[in-house]
């Protein structure tokens, strides 16, 4: 899963208005920065082929210290911490938990779309159920939850400018973009290093803009 991972971020906003969205568009993809770097480097290991699955092209061969169960729960912890060890005040204990679950909430949504290949304690025995193999029915599924997200972000904020009236659907039509581009088949299988930097690169991108995003928005 890609975009539809923000529809937490989105969520968890709503009813936590303290935490920053772009914070949150971090964590909720927490799990697929440290995936990125692990590929750069070639700790886990990947394969790009096309008409792998009929919505996704990456076959993940190795990936037990990002993507398993185990793993994704201490990575989850890990950023929890992290935030805790960075803010300070009221309440930063509760956002700290609530940031560690919407980290998690990644490998929950993995779950759905991916073919069997997140492990559940190191390689081996590997789930998923297995969405991405239809088309159609795993992309509605993805715009949908982000859909979702955003709608319920939009009835408990308000426009802090007349941009905030169309700032968060210009992301919401950014990130649907992406998904659509990612969706179209490389003229030739890239690296394993671009794919990883790639990552790294949207992810950043997508967390600035949640952030000019929420600076046009106010909670009501």
């Amino acid at each position: 899963m890609f975009i539809g991972h923000y529809a937490a971020a989105y969520a968890v906003k709503a009813v936590r208005p303290a935490v920053p969205l772009w914070v949150l568009f971090v964590a909720v993809q927490f799990i697929d920065y440290v995936w990125a770097v692990l590929v750069i480097f070639g700790v886990e290991k990947i394969r790009y082929e096309t008409g792998f699955t009929a919505a996704n092209a990456l076959d993940l061969i190795y990936i037990p210290y990002s993507h398993s169960l185990v793993g994704a729960l201490i990575w989850s912890i890990a950023f929890g911490l992290l935030y805790l060890a960075f803010k300070r005040g009221a309440g930063v204990r509760t956002s700290a938990l609530i940031l560690a679950t919407a980290a998690f909430s990644h490998w929950l949504a993995d779950l759905i779309v991916h073919v069997p290949d997140l492990p559940l304690i190191w390689n081996e025995p590997k789930v998923g159920l297995g969405l991405w193999r239809h088309f159609w029915a795993s992309q509605i599924v993805e715009v949908g939850l982000l859909l979702a997200g955003l709608i319920w972000y939009l009835r408990v904020t308000a426009p802090a400018a007349i941009s905030g009236r169309f700032a968060p659907w210009l992301l919401f039509a950014f990130l649907v973009g992406l998904q659509a581009y990612n969706l179209i088949p490389a003229p030739e299988p890239p690296t394993t290093t671009f794919i990883g930097a790639q990552a790294l690169a949207a992810f950043s991108v997508l967390a600035f803009l949640a952030w000019l995003t929420e600076r046009t928005r106010v909670s009501v």
